[in-house]
């Protein structure tokens, strides 16, 4: 074969080669979905708050957000659903304590918004705070009252060393990242990369850090674009959305409470998750309830009503136990839910939960939109509110009263009556027996004797 030929051959190999390996149809549609569906969720990564993080969409970022749409659609329902509950708390201190709002999205990371999380190494709460560091930020952490476990003080303590490590820092990348692994480790990471940021140092770092960022990004990125991934809000009790909290002076029990309100005790316990033994315990500086905010009117009148130092047997009320009394099952009977449009001037969604005064998040979850939204005159926006309120029930339990104790009398041992024989038989008469008649012997009869001899 000639040089030419050669040439040739080897070229029609190559041609032949690149067909065979060349892609089907569907794989180069599937790959411009993909390389599409990439550069618009880089286009939603840019929207969101730039003050906390750089949002990169890397490939842990891309990984997470596959998982919380593909695989997790479920437990991203959860995740919604839980935000409006949680959500409108950590928004209130965070905007008392002037940080950014989009550090509430922490929460999702540390705990999946489960105020009952913990640890292997004993984190715990919604912000996973370590016993000790709890301690040194002012909350009681014993075995009746774990303060991590309130929404509200559990909140106040992560905000507050998130701050301490900003103010080391400067910046709240590295600030995050030293709030998961501790700043030992963010200072060594420094040390070794020379960095002065989470992206540059963030491969010297633990691996549960190193994800850490991209974990939250893809979080804040599903909370906010859920809606254009098809993925629902879960549902959720009403009750456990719509609360409030007041601060207790005194020692009070959750079975009381329950009595009072004819909440289920499950629902008491989970919107007080930090009282361990069931009561509150009476410290110094009160302890807060946190109820629905429809039962609210009967506990507090049941408090003014009632002295603090009244022992609660003595205030009587409708029924005896609350697992007796069932608690109320079909709760959104009490509210009603309303419809509303954006106005001319109303181009966000937190504007119109402003002028409806409704957090924000539980006005996206209820509608099914993201924060983000662009709105429209013709967009349907819904929210509910309480259309039904408990008043306190002064009523005596409805029982019947119990019997009179009656005095136990000593016993006396039994005697037998003395009475004489002739008061024992009477009148009765002697009968005289009659003799039975005599059989005649047969043929069987002298056999059973001969054998008997």
């Amino acid at each position: 074969m000639s040089f030419t030929l050669r040439i040739a051959y080897c070229l029609l190999l190559l041609v032949m080669s690149l067909a065979l390996r060349a892609e089907t149809p569907a794989e180069v549609r599937a790959a411009y979905i993909m390389e599409v569906t990439d550069s618009l969720v880089k286009a939603r990564l840019s929207l969101l708050d730039s003050t906390i993080m750089e949002h990169r969409f890397d490939p842990a970022v891309k990984r997470r957000i596959i998982n919380y749409v593909e695989h997790w659609p479920v437990a991203a329902g959860r995740l919604l659903a839980r935000s409006a509950r949680f959500f409108p708390i950590f928004e209130e201190q965070l905007a008392a304590a002037g940080m950014p709002l989009g550090l509430k999205y922490v929460t999702i990371q540390e705990s999946a918004l489960r105020p009952w999380a913990s640890s292997h190494v004993g984190a715990g709460g919604l912000w996973q705070l370590m016993p000790g560091t709890a301690r040194e930020l002012g909350l009681t952490v014993n075995e009746e009252l774990d303060e991590r476990l309130d929404p509200e003080l559990g909140c106040a303590a992560g905000l507050a060393y998130l701050k301490i490590q900003y103010e080391r820092y400067q910046d709240w990348s590295l600030a995050l990242a030293a709030y998961n692994c501790g700043p030992g480790n963010v200072n060594k990471a420094l040390r070794r990369s020379r960095g002065r940021d989470y992206w540059s140092i963030r491969k010297h770092l633990p691996r549960e850090t190193s994800n850490y960022l991209p974990n939250i990004i893809a979080a804040a990125y599903v909370m906010a674009f859920h809606h254009l991934h098809d993925v629902a809000p879960a549902a959720m009790d009403l009750d456990l959305q719509v609360t409030e909290a007041i601060t207790v002076y005194r020692r009070l029990s959750l079975h009381r409470v329950a009595q009072v309100t004819g909440l289920r005790p499950e629902v008491v316990v989970e919107l007080n998750a930090q009282y361990l033994r069931g009561y509150l315990p009476a410290m110094p500086g009160g302890h807060r309830l946190r109820l629905p905010r429809r039962v609210m009117p009967a506990m507090r009148t049941y408090l003014a009503k009632h002295e603090a130092g009244q022992a609660e047997s003595s205030a009587y009320l409708p029924w005896t136990s609350p697992r007796l009394h069932r608690g109320e099952l079909h709760t959104e009977r009490y509210y009603q839910q309303y419809s509303t449009f954006p106005g001319s001037q109303d181009t966000t969604l937190r504007q119109v939960a402003n002028a409806y005064q409704v957090p924000v998040d539980q006005l996206a979850v209820w509608s099914n939109r993201g924060e983000l939204d662009s709105l429209s005159q013709e967009d349907d926006l819904f929210f509910y509110r309480v259309e039904e309120y408990l008043p306190y029930d002064p009523r005596d339990r409805n029982t019947p009263p119990a019997a009179p104790l009656v005095a136990n009398l000593p016993t006396a041992p039994v005697k037998i009556p003395n009475r004489k024989p002739g008061e024992l038989l009477g009148d009765l008469k002697a009968v005289p027996l009659t003799p039975a008649k005599k059989k005649k012997a047969g043929l069987a009869d002298w056999l059973r004797g001969r054998f008997r001899r």
